[in-house]
């Protein structure tokens, strides 16, 4: 195996950097779970100010903080985070935490906005690659069920960020926000079914929006929560079963 070290890393990272920052930025995100001389390396160009890497460096460490962050939320809940916990995840000091986040409430805050964030931009490149739109929705649904794994994390997030809103007014707005976000990508499909007669023209694609969200939460907190007979697959069964029902036209 090839010892790379960390002045290996910054010297690409420089070389990359005359390929236009996208490219830079795209090889650093792989590189967000790294020890400190890796960091040690990006942190001392921050320092000098020159240069892409600033902000580069900058965004590879809050990411990480927040990828961190959103992975201990999934596993151990919102509450029982501590910073000192995602400081060791990340592999650096409290003190490199507080730099980008002043307090516990702003970086578990960040962090459900980070996973939520992540996970709808995944969703929408998946979709954009399917043309038909009875296709596209059973991908979407397909991408909903809370298998083990990256889905799961983010329904563990997503629950908690449920709880959270309740009790705490100023996250509503941005609740709602993911919501409506969800909304009306279902809107969008059912509408684009109806232009491609696949699905009924006499669907209503926002009341479906709001059934189909609400079936969707319902069997998903069901699953999580260890309900009898409530698995990943009878959840996809019920799910793929109401769009049949619900949107295909009655032959």
């Amino acid at each position: 195996m090839v010892q790379v070290t960390g002045s290996d890393v910054y010297l690409l990272v420089k070389e990359l950097e005359s390929h236009g920052k996208l490219a830079a930025e795209k090889f650093l995100r792989c590189l967000t779970s790294a020890s400190d001389w890796f960091y040690a390396f990006i942190e001392s160009d921050v320092r000098k100010g020159t240069g892409v890497t600033t902000q580069l460096g900058e965004d590879v460490r809050r990411t990480a903080i927040l990828d961190a962050a959103a992975e201990l939320i999934a596993e151990r809940g919102y509450h029982a985070v501590r910073v000192a916990d995602i400081a060791a995840v990340v592999g650096t000091s409290t003190g490199a935490v507080h730099y980008y986040f002043p307090g516990k409430s702003e970086v578990l805050t960040e962090a459900l906005h980070h996973a939520v964030d992540r996970a709808f931009d995944r969703q929408s490149e998946e979709l954009k690659k399917i043309d038909n739109a009875h296709q596209r929705l059973l991908k979407l649904i397909d991408m909903q069920l809370p298998r083990v794994g990256a889905v799961r994390d983010e329904w563990s997030i997503w629950m908690q960020f449920w709880a959270e809103a309740t009790i705490r007014p100023e996250l509503r707005p941005i609740h709602n926000t993911y919501y409506a976000r969800w909304h009306e990508t279902v809107v969008r499909i059912v509408r684009r079914g109806q232009r491609q007669g696949v699905f009924r023209a006499d669907v209503d694609p926002e009341m479906m929006a709001h059934r189909l969200t609400a079936l969707t939460d319902g069997v998903a907190i069901q699953v999580l929560t260890g309900a009898p007979n409530m698995t990943v697959s009878a959840m996809k069964e019920i799910l793929v079963q109401f769009v049949q029902d619900e949107l295909i036209a009655r032959r």
